[in-house]
């Protein structure tokens, strides 16, 4: 008796180099051998016409056995040993790409804003800029996004960086200088639908400003342009000192400034959100008005 191959499982081994009828042909052969090549071809759905040179590709893989028999006979090699093979090939093949690429010159043409729109891109794209700072990282956090990010952000304070986090939420780092900012969070998180802003900035040069949100399309913008990343620093500075500005004047105080004339004109020009760009040309432009509006209304004056 056998059993239906799950879709993903097909998947995973194609992506680690088998072809789509070699992975069927292996994962029929591993729930009946041995068999000849008619049948592993029926069992596996492989045209026959297919199966013979799909066997030998498998052979040469060592991913089977043959038994030169007549017919000729075949046997799965046990997918634990297929496994570790090709663990020792990739990690060889990684060590040998990982020492190649290093000697390559990677210089870029600085200044320029690259858009991001994967969110595990993102995330790995906060990471770099975090473990690239040496000697200052402003960062503004959510609680939505600290996990990934937090060993990150306490390794670079523990190896001497200077690390100031306005952190959105109730995390809490250790090591670096941290700023509860949850109530701007809760007031720019109703005021903007759900949308949230982070942003981190290494050494004054390197940025990332990401916007994450309730639906799917979080987006990011990646640059050493100092104009943006001093955007983004003041960005954080201009929050943590509106919460310390607002805890100093009181709640009677703010609730007066925040219903003068003055505010309630700034928190009437309401944050647009633009339609997705399709245009590789000027998906990053976009970006980058987008974030600049974001920044502005996200400030730590209203209720943070």
């Amino acid at each position: 008796m056998t059993t239906q191959i799950p879709a993903d499982l097909i998947s995973a081994l194609i992506r680690l180099g088998f072809s789509q009828y070699e992975a069927q042909a292996y994962c029929a052969l591993l729930q009946r051998s041995p068999m000849n090549g008619h049948e592993v071809g029926k069992l596996s759905s492989v045209p026959p016409s297919k199966i013979y040179e799909t066997l030998q590709r498998l052979d040469a893989k060592g991913a089977v056995l043959m038994h030169r028999s007549e017919p000729v006979r075949y046997a799965a090699v046990p997918y634990a040993e297929v496994l570790a093979r090709l663990r020792d090939r990739f990690e060889d093949d990684l060590a040998i790409v990982n020492d190649g690429l290093s000697t390559l010159p990677a210089a870029r043409e600085p200044g320029l804003v690259w858009s991001l729109r994967d969110s595990r891109a993102i995330i790995t794209a906060f990471l770099t800029t975090i473990d690239s700072a040496q000697q200052t990282l402003f960062a503004a956090i959510w609680d939505e996004e600290m996990e990934p990010l937090r060993g990150a952000i306490e390794a670079a304070s523990a190896r001497g960086v200077d690390v100031h986090v306005a952190i959105y939420g109730k995390a809490s780092l250790s090591g670096p200088r941290c700023y509860d900012l949850r109530e701007c969070g809760e007031s720019a998180r109703n005021r903007l639908e759900g949308r949230r802003l982070s942003v981190a900035v290494a050494d004054e040069q390197d940025a990332i400003t990401a916007e994450f949100g309730p639906s799917a399309n979080e987006e990011a913008v990646l640059t050493n342009n100092p104009v943006i990343s001093l955007l983004a620093i003041e960005y954080v500075k201009a929050d943590v000192m509106g919460r310390i500005l607002i805890n100093s004047m009181g709640q009677a105080a703010y609730e007066k400034a925040l219903h003068g004339d003055v505010m309630q004109a700034l928190l009437a020009a309401k944050t647009v959100l633009l339609p997705r760009l399709k245009s590789k040309a000027t998906a990053a432009a976009s970006g980058v008005k987008r974030r600049s509006r974001a920044g502005t209304s996200g400030s730590g004056t209203d209720q943070g």
